[in-house]
């Protein structure tokens, strides 16, 4: 279902962007400069939805309409200087880089009735006992419940309001994910008889700052997996931001192996009928490898599990996560099909990596150039990486960029033994200490510059294991 839209963002490149929308059907109107060319409009019809930004000249005088709602779309951090403020009580919609994928996105969850959670019921707490003469001015304190020792604390659900992290009693403490405090509820005023209620205050809109990021290849064995993980593990330590890796290779699943999690039960056993029947993303389909690092394992191979591997299960896998995480990284296959696809046409970036052989230039740069004309790939989206690469005169940069048509991004060189020690410790490529891989470790970063400019311009030691590390990789596998 289509919903009737209104753009008047005073930009003609985002009202373009508003037109492709497949989820949007656009109210006509001339060019939007300023809110007093549509306001006659509204009275005629209003729309279910309008869209501004910070290019419309009066916005507030559009604001003032009663009726539909408003969205405000932004590009860039909202820590950027010069961009102002939306106004309050408007919904924003807030990206690096604002595309069809993450508009249509958050115009279906808009769509979405709202799920009905019933909260857990309040623990009962045994009874004081009452004091004696005999207990002194020791203070009455209630008993607490005891814990277990070795057990491990389960790591909270998506649909929990607050992703935090128990530190039982006896481990270090860790850094924690940052969280805003809550907001604080008004005074219970006393209303009389006739005196008329307050207005329902609008509920908090959280400003969506995600980003699908997707590896794209023709063969399998191109280290596309590794990159994966080793992305994953740089954008963990850039800050407060949370990520998650999504192995959507049905038969070959690799990021579980390459963490230390291929005993642990695949994520699609609990994702499938979650996706079938529309549910909420259950919480035990994601394996924390950190406080702010989640893990989609693939189906392994098991037929059941590939069978529900479709399209719209990962579309819908991806709109869960979107709302939950600042940064998705989706794995697909190599071998060209629905997944590869779905997984292209989801992601607002495409790392298109090939290796140092000549049979596997050729096969896949046809490959791209058919997944462009089929409009599955736009090379607007794409960044040419050069994985494990080998500089040799016989097939040089230049030469690859050229059948490509695309700039080389980023390489990374080949370097078998550093790949195999993480692999043998269940770790990133980027936690080795060997200086042997120093190298390796560096080009990583380089690429985490491409994924994630404003979070590389932001800086910080990514070089240097955060405190309690050593714990947390110890208590994680």
């Amino acid at each position: 279902m289509r919903l009737a839209a209104l753009a008047c963002t005073g930009d003609p490149l985002l009202d373009q962007l508003l037109g492709e929308c497949a989820s949007l059907a656009l109210v006509g109107q001339p060019a939007c400069e300023r809110a007093s060319d549509v306001l006659p409009l509204l009275t005629a019809e209003p729309p279910a939805l309008i869209f501004v930004s910070a290019a419309l000249a009066d916005a507030e005088d559009l604001l003032k309409v009663r009726g539909p709602r408003f969205c405000w779309l932004a590009e860039g951090s909202d820590t950027d200087g010069g961009v102002p403020a939306p106004p309050g009580g408007v919904e924003v919609l807030r990206a690096e880089k604002l595309t069809t994928q993450l508009i249509d996105a958050w115009v279906r969850r808009l769509q979405k009735p709202p799920v009905r959670q019933v909260p857990p019921p309040a623990p009962v707490r045994p009874p004081l006992r009452p004091r004696s003469p005999s207990d002194g001015d020791s203070p009455e304190t209630p008993d607490e419940p005891a814990t277990a020792p070795g057990t491990r604390p389960r790591f909270p659900a998506l649909s929990s309001p607050a992703a935090r992290v128990p530190t039982p009693g006896g481990w270090p403490k860790m850094h924690a994910l940052k969280s805003s405090p809550p907001a604080p509820s008004p005074p219970a005023g006393r209303a009389g008889p006739g005196t008329p209620s307050a207005p329902a205050l609008r509920p908090p809109v959280r400003v969506i700052r995600q980003q699908v990021v997707a590896l794209w290849g023709g063969k399998p064995g191109a280290g596309r997996s590794t990159m994966a993980v080793a992305l994953a593990d740089l954008l963990a330590r850039s800050g407060d931001v949370r990520v998650c890796t999504v192995d959507l290779n049905p038969y070959n699943s690799s990021l579980s192996p390459l963490l230390g999690r291929e005993q642990e039960v695949p994520s699609w056993v609990h994702l499938a009928e979650a996706a079938a029947r529309s549910q909420p993303l259950p919480g035990s389909g994601l394996h924390w490898i950190r406080p702010n690092w989640a893990l989609v394992s693939g189906p392994d191979g098991r037929p059941d599990l590939v069978a529900r591997v479709t399209p719209e299960a990962i579309a819908w896998l991806v709109d869960e996560l979107r709302s939950q995480f600042d940064y998705i990284i989706l794995d697909p296959e190599a071998r060209p099909g629905p997944v590869r696809d779905a997984a292209a046409r989801l992601a607002q970036l495409v790392l298109v990596t090939v290796t140092c052989d000549y049979p596997d230039v050729l096969d896949t740069a046809r490959g791209f150039e058919a997944a462009v004309e089929q409009g599955v790939l736009a090379r607007d989206r794409c960044r040419l990486v050069l994985s494990r690469w080998l500089e040799t005169p016989h097939l040089t940069q230049e030469e690859v960029a050229e059948c490509f048509g695309l700039p080389v991004a980023a390489v990374i060189p080949l370097m078998p033994e550093a790949v195999l020690q993480a692999a043998g410790e269940a770790r990133p490529v980027t936690r080795l200490s060997d200086p042997r891989a120093g190298r390796l470790v560096h080009a990583l970063q380089q690429l985490l510059d491409v994924v994630a400019p404003a979070l590389a311009a932001a800086g910080g030691d990514r070089s240097r294991s955060a405190p309690g590390s050593a714990w947390l990789d110890w208590l994680t596998r």
